[in-house]
């Protein structure tokens, strides 16, 4: 008798075991041409649930009962038709969102200096009788970084075309502090000479501009400064400025504006005139209390511009106007001046022949075009102060001013590191299918809230949408090929 109770329990035991055997495990599984997901009703019961497409972005779905038959299962319909298939657990693709890093926004790399470069040679324009000199720059970059297409930034020094140097003290920190970021940045020494007539404001605003270019060129073919040729953004300090915003906006044929003569250089930084050798386009400029020569050079390009200039600018003007017309000078600058272009008959001589340089056109002026043209720009007004905003007036550094420049100047050209940003969109003429169409990402992961992905590439991915789901979202995130990140989301 024992024997036999053993016998049943055995028995019974082998059937329960069996039976759980046939049982799949919660959850959703890949078949043919769909998908099967299995559940539980409120009262513990199990429930499958089917979802086909053939074409659409939604699945059609229908209750079916789920069998096992050896390693095979069997889909019974309502209608007591069967199907057999294979259940292959489904394993959505790996997915996180990528963190903002605040990639060239904020200090992440030791940086390393190299001094004295020389990108050129030239004839001053202030002494044509002396030897030729070197044009030298200094290069700042971004030690260990391991980046292969690094951002260019094109530092400019002030000083009125007469004056200033590639190690002023506030530019060489401006340039530390870009190189941290994980720009090169090139500090450049440019041609000067201004005598004080407006004759000699114009040639030297394009012996600068020419050396601008030049230096531009140099640098793109360091390869080992491993630079990207389509991230090169410039800024400028006062006649620099002017020189960063005559490099992305000046072309040939506004040369006239400068030199109207039959004049004609053969240096080894560009060719004769009017050829300005151009090289490549600036993705956006940072102008400090800078200028253009004439408006309509703005309708040349569409290139971002930030500004920082005070209203009350004593040197070059904030809407349009002639440069030093509101200065003060001291004795010993006001006599300079004076020998240059004042004279008791200055008051005969027409309005352009009264000043030191040619009407210019300020910050008020260039952001007025490029908002009105749709361009990318801000405008940062400093009240009360004087013409170089990031002195105070002991003529030492104003950090407070200076970081707050340094910072909004980072965060206005970092988006510009792309050509264009991610465009995550459904393909119209297959409703399952989601891309983003851009060269510039280096890596991407999906993620389909409220369906699941049938295929995907590097690129594009295939869902399909569960029609019992409340949300329903695509979900693209991933790093650009500059090492900013993106996280982009199509609500359905």
């Amino acid at each position: 008798m024992a024997i036999h109770r053993i016998s049943l329990f055995l028995a019974a035991l082998l059937l329960l075991l069996a039976s759980c055997s046939r049982r799949v495990e919660p959850g959703l599984y890949e078949v043919e041409n769909g998908f099967v997901r299995v559940g539980t009703d409120s009262l513990g019961n199990p429930v499958h649930l089917l979802y086909r497409n053939w074409g659409m972005l939604e699945a059609d779905s229908v209750y079916v009962t789920l069998s096992r038959s050896g390693k095979r299962h069997t889909l019974t319909y309502r209608d007591g038709v069967t199907e057999t298939v294979t259940l292959t657990p489904y394993e959505a693709p790996d997915y996180h969102p990528f963190p903002d890093l605040d990639l060239y926004v904020n200090p992440v790399w030791q940086v390393g200096e190299t001094h004295d470069v020389k990108y050129g040679r030239v004839i001053r324009r202030d002494d044509p009788e002396a030897e030729p000199e070197d044009l030298t720059m200094d290069i700042y970059y971004p030690m260990d970084d391991g980046a292969d297409n690094r951002p260019l930034l094109m530092a400019f020094h002030g000083g009125a075309f007469r004056r200033g140097d590639k190690q002023d003290s506030s530019l060489v920190e401006w340039c530390r502090h870009f190189a941290s970021l994980g720009y090169v940045v090139s500090s450049v020494n440019y041609r000067q000479g201004y005598q004080g007539d407006v004759r000699s404001t114009d040639e030297i605003q394009y012996r600068a501009l020419k050396d601008a270019h030049a230096a531009v060129r140099f640098l793109l073919k360091r390869d080992s400064l491993m630079i990207h040729e389509g991230r090169i953004f410039a800024s400028g300090v006062d006649a620099g400025a002017i020189t960063a915003l005559n490099l992305a906006y000046m072309r040939d044929e506004n040369l006239s504006l400068l030199l109207p003569g039959p004049e004609v250089e053969t240096d080894s930084v560009g060719t004769a005139r009017p050829s300005l050798l151009r090289s490549g386009e600036i993705r956006a400029v940072a102008n400090f209390w800078g200028a253009v020569p004439d408006s309509s050079i703005l309708t040349n390009a569409q290139i971002p511009v930030i500004s920082f200039q005070s209203q009350d600018d004593p040197v070059v003007p904030f809407g349009e106007g002639y440069p030093f017309d509101n200065e003060d000078f001291d004795e010993v600058e006001k006599n300079f001046w004076e020998s240059a272009w004042e004279s008791i008959f200055s008051v005969f001589l027409p309005e352009s022949e009264r000043h030191a340089f040619r009407k210019m056109y300020g910050a008020e002026v260039i952001h007025r075009v490029l908002k009105a043209r749709s361009v990318r720009q801000e405008l940062h007004v400093y009240d009360g102060v004087r013409h170089d905003l990031i002195l105070d007036d002991d003529g030492l550094t104003d950090y407070p001013v200076f970081d707050e420049m340094k910072e909004l100047t980072a965060r206005f050209f970092a988006p510009l590191m792309l050509t264009s940003p991610v465009n995550l969109h459904q393909d119209p003429e297959d409703p399952q299918v989601f891309l983003i169409d851009n060269s510039e990402v280096d890596t991407c992961l999906w993620l389909v809230e409220g369906g699941a992905v049938v295929s995907k590439s590097a690129d594009t991915i295939r869902i399909l949408l569960f029609p019992d789901e409340k949300t329903h979202s695509v979900t693209v995130s991933g790093i650009y090929t500059s090492g900013l990140t993106f996280n982009e989301t199509v609500l359905l």
